[in-house]
């Protein structure tokens, strides 16, 4: 059953003020010796050792942080922090090891800190997410005989968890997050001279990237660069570095072109503007940012990435270009779906079997542009309805909606917009891809901060939110 929005208590309504702490310096050094010298020796043509310093540093990181300190928040802190970068460099290491890590990270803070485990364990949101994402998988695996068919979404709600469980502690989720910042503008930076599009590119004989896996986190920093006045990120006192930062993010999602990044930016920004009482603030930063991104676009015109960039805005928005074109093909799976649902209404084809559906029902129209290829939806919501039919689609649409009430009842009580933007973005993202991926879940984990119960809150002594003004000084476990 999905709750109602009204139906879970809000959290401890502490007013929104300016951050007392300092940023774990240490911590985000360490982030940046993990990434920043990976994309510089993938820039230089070497992803292969790129790949081999990042995940070697990072497994000693992880390990000396987890065995050693006994630390899973700062285990958790470099995860996320480094999580672009990871996505960027996965195929060189084992694919599924993302999702061990992120599920690491989850195990060791349920025996480290239960109370707060518990906490998220007794919130019936993440009881359902957990129970439907583990049955998902198992069901796809027990239908494919792959144990990798959809394991991602096991990866997309662990991701969601651990940033929620790291809200808890709000030095440490602004390391992570600026960490995060800090990986994306180095895997920018490292692609700039390689291909049309940023994120994606054949740089030393390997194919790298996409542009959406490069496009969500630029989105994610330059909404929390905005929203709540920087606070996710402790730079409330620094809008100089708020508008460098978001510009410079602006100037590379642009030259990303990944459509469906520029729309959850866009989305965000309008819900900024259109939301009333004291954000005045808020509003001037944004339009500062805007003003900085329609400077970077016009120098970017002018530059020699300016024709790419031509050829994205013409690809959105050209009349002379069809509508097929201009979203990848998309449209052609979107064509598809009524014919597929109309065969499996109720319950769809079972978990794990999207690909090959697309195969077979491909092969029956001669007007689309791939025709009986193995390939995986590009939208959430036509791969749950192709795979589960109309119960789990309207399952999907209406934990979604709640959701997203949710976010407006956190917005009302607490003056926090964040976790509302958070599940907005990810409704956007469903639009574009599945969304079963770590930085979709960082996404989800911002949206889910909404949805914590005040009297688990009340439960866990000096658990701390996002907008707390106390000091996270708790010794962690010896």
């Amino acid at each position: 059953m999905i709750p109602n929005a009204s139906s879970i208590p809000l959290a401890r309504n502490v007013r929104i003020g300016r951050a007392t702490q300092k940023v774990d310096l240490a911590l985000l050094l360490l982030i940046g010796v993990i990434a920043i010298p990976a994309m510089a020796t993938v820039g230089i043509g070497y992803p292969a050792a790129g790949a081999r310093w990042f995940f070697g540093l990072l497994l000693l990181a992880l390990g000396y942080q987890l065995a050693l300190k006994r630390d899973c928040r700062r285990f958790v802190a470099l995860l996320i922090g480094v999580t672009p970068v990871l996505m960027m460099l996965r195929d060189f290491f084992f694919y599924s090891a993302v999702t061990a890590m992120f599920a690491c990270g989850i195990i060791a803070w349920s025996f480290l800190f239960p109370e707060e485990f518990g906490e998220l364990w007794r919130n019936l949101w993440w009881r359902m997410l957990f129970f439907v994402a583990m049955l998902y998988w198992a069901l796809s695996y027990y239908l494919t005989g792959e144990y990798a068919s959809n394991l991602r979404v096991m990866e997309l709600v662990l991701a969601a968890a651990c940033l929620h469980l790291l809200a808890g502690h709000r030095r440490m989720l602004a390391v992570a997050l600026f960490g995060c910042c800090l990986s994306v503008l180095s895997i920018g930076i490292a692609f700039l001279p390689y291909g049309d599009r940023l994120g994606s590119a054949e740089i030393g004989g390997y194919s790298l990237g996409n542009p959406i896996t490069f496009g969500l986190p630029l989105a994610l920093i330059i909404t929390l660069l905005v929203a709540d006045d920087g606070k996710w990120l402790l730079l409330e006192r620094h809008r100089l570095w708020r508008l460098s930062l978001g510009s410079s993010a602006g100037a590379l999602l642009l030259l990303s072109t990944s459509r469906g990044s520029w729309a959850i930016v866009i989305a965000n920004l309008i819900a900024l503007f259109l939301i009333g009482g004291r954000r005045t603030q808020e509003r001037r930063v944004a339009l500062a940012l805007l003003a900085a991104m329609a400077l970077a676009t016009i120098l970017l015109l002018v530059s020699p990435k300016g024709e790419d960039l031509e050829r994205a805005f013409e690809r959105t928005a050209s009349a002379d270009s069809s509508w097929a074109h201009s979203s990848s093909g998309r449209t052609d799976q979107w064509r598809l779906f009524p014919r597929i649902f109309e065969d499996a209404p109720l319950f769809g084809f079972g978990p794990g079997t999207g690909p090959f559906v697309h195969e077979q029902y491909s092969l029956w129209d001669n007007s689309l542009s791939v025709h009986g290829k193995i390939l995986q939806w590009h939208s959430l919501y036509l791969l749950i309805g192709v795979e589960t039919g109309a119960l789990g689609l309207s399952f999907l649409i209406l934990f979604l909606l709640s959701l997203l009430a949710r976010g407006i009842a956190h917005l009302r009580a607490r003056g926090e917009i964040v976790p509302l933007l958070g599940i907005l973005s990810f409704i956007i993202i469903g639009f574009s891809v599945s969304g079963f991926d770590a930085s979709s879940g960082l996404f989800l984990g911002c949206g889910l901060v909404a949805a914590q119960r005040s009297e688990s809150a009340g439960r866990t002594r000096g658990r701390l939110h996002p907008s707390s003004l106390k000091n996270d000084t708790r010794p962690h476990p010896r």
